[in-house]
């Protein structure tokens, strides 16, 4: 038998309340319309409901506001203040009418905010409930064109004039696929944290985009600290430049691995404290010590350099059909190493700033190939918040034939105990125009127990 409003609106507030947080916020504007005494209770001044709704639907931001370092804590003290559970409802159950209606032109007309919410809520996710990874899940798989927002670049794509750039072809266009075109660090962002596309997979163009930023000389640099950082010593993460790796190095690790391996991507595989903190290191914040897995890639000297150096519009002429070569999977076993030697190393220095709000930590181990019985290589590195909490840096030294060899600089995207490392290596002396190349490591267990998006 059906209850009507009337007799709904008999029960006591706090019995109503919970009785229509179960009901879609549609359905909840729609009880208010039936008389003025359910509109007066509804109203977005309803707190207690509209909180309930939202908690039905979505995991708790307090709990994830909580738990922030005090320097990301600070940063999100103004968006906690002008929280509204009945706006923040209803920006997110917008996105998701948007996208089960499949509007592309919505997609892309409202893509900067479309964007801003699907991030908001990702940089909500409690990991211990997820009940926001069930939403971001619906949102992506509602509608056929969902990767819309993901990889196609939309802003200024017009006034790009790409007739005689056999890099770009205007179907596969992603934005790390023009260089030097000002791109929101949000956008790059989403791409990072979502993951290939299932047509970035597909797509030759793509790959030869990605390479156009991540082989070019003038991306990085001693005021980047020769890593995907934005030249202006301030250490925080060029998204535009990790975008790109990350796409280049997903595809190229999911070539290289073994087929009972899985390639760690998506929002899942991006979350704080995905890994457990072993009780062996209580000192270990970054999940150091154990096992990790992942590759690099390089180009020819001789096409690096052709591509850095080719003249005026010309420029990254020929990247179709360089390729560039996929190193061995390299297995790592990494151990803390708190030595003052390793405190003192001049090898660890930086021009950048760190984040204080966890201690610098610092490790050792050996690297060597997955699959062959190879010399051990031996490794040592240290790994520090990026300013403002929330990324977590790594430097990976590689020491080969007795000397220091190689530099990587990398940046775990997710934060703290997250998923995958993606970064940049050199040679340690950083001569002037020496080689360059991307790079990527993830935790071994993630790699064996990969679960669906």
């Amino acid at each position: 038998m059906a209850i009507g409003p009337n007799l709904l609106l008999e029960l006591p507030g706090e019995l109503l309340e919970h009785v229509l947080s179960f009901l879609p916020p549609s359905d909840i504007v729609h009880f208010g319309r039936t008389c003025r005494t359910a509109y007066d209770f509804t109203r977005p001044s309803n707190k207690l409901l509209w909180r309930s709704a939202f908690l039905h639907a979505f995991d708790d931001p307090r709990d994830v506001w909580a738990e922030l370092l005090p320097s990301a804590r600070a940063l999100t003290k103004t968006r906690e203040a002008g929280w509204d559970w009945h706006d923040e409802l209803g920006r997110r159950m917008r996105v998701l009418r948007v996208f089960q209606d499949d509007d592309v032109d919505a997609i892309q007309g409202n893509h900067d905010e479309i964007t801003g919410i699907i991030l908001d809520t990702f940089d909500t996710t409690y990991i211990a409930t997820s009940r926001n990874l069930t939403y971001l899940n619906q949102v992506f798989q509602a509608s056929s064109n969902a990767e819309r927002l993901v990889h196609d670049f939309h802003k200024g794509i017009e006034n790009y004039h790409a007739s005689n750039d056999l890099r770009v072809d205007r179907s596969m266009v992603t934005r790390s696929m023009i260089p030097r075109q000002p791109v929101s660090p949000d956008s790059s962002k989403l791409h990072v944290l979502y993951g290939p596309t299932r047509r970035e997979f597909a797509s030759k163009r793509s790959r030869v985009g990605a390479r156009a930023v991540v082989y070019d000389w003038s991306i990085t640099g001693p005021d980047a600290d020769h890593g995907p950082f934005i030249k202006d010593l301030s250490g925080q993460v060029n998204w535009t430049s990790l975008e790109a790796i990350a796409s280049l190095m997903s595809r190229n690790f999911d070539s290289a691995k073994d087929v009972h391996l899985e390639t760690p991507t998506g929002f899942r595989n991006n979350l704080r404290h995905l890994s457990p903190q072993n009780p062996e290191f209580p000192g270990d914040w970054a999940g150091v010590s154990g096992k990790w897995i992942g590759t690099y890639a390089f180009l020819d000297y001789r096409d690096l350099v052709h591509y850095n150096f080719a003249p005026g519009p010309e420029h990254g002429a020929g990247l179709e059909s360089y390729e560039e070569a996929t190193g061995d999977l390299m297995l790592l076993d990494l151990r803390l190493d708190e030595s003052e030697e390793a405190k003192t190393d001049p090898r660890f220095r930086t021009p950048l700033p760190v984040c204080e709000d966890l201690p610098v930590l610092y490790f050792s181990g050996i690297s060597r190939s997955h699959r062959a019985h190879t010399p051990r290589i031996s490794i040592r590195g240290s790994v520090s918040l990026v300013p403002g909490a929330r990324e977590v840096r790594w430097r990976f030294l590689i020491n080969y034939a007795g000397a220091d060899q190689w530099q990587l600089e990398g940046v775990q995207p997710g934060g703290v105990r997250s998923g995958g490392i993606f970064g940049i290596w050199t040679h340690c002396d950083h001569d002037e125009n020496g080689p360059i190349g991307p790079f990527c490591y993830y935790p071994y267990s993630l790699c064996e127990n990969q679960e669906d998006f």
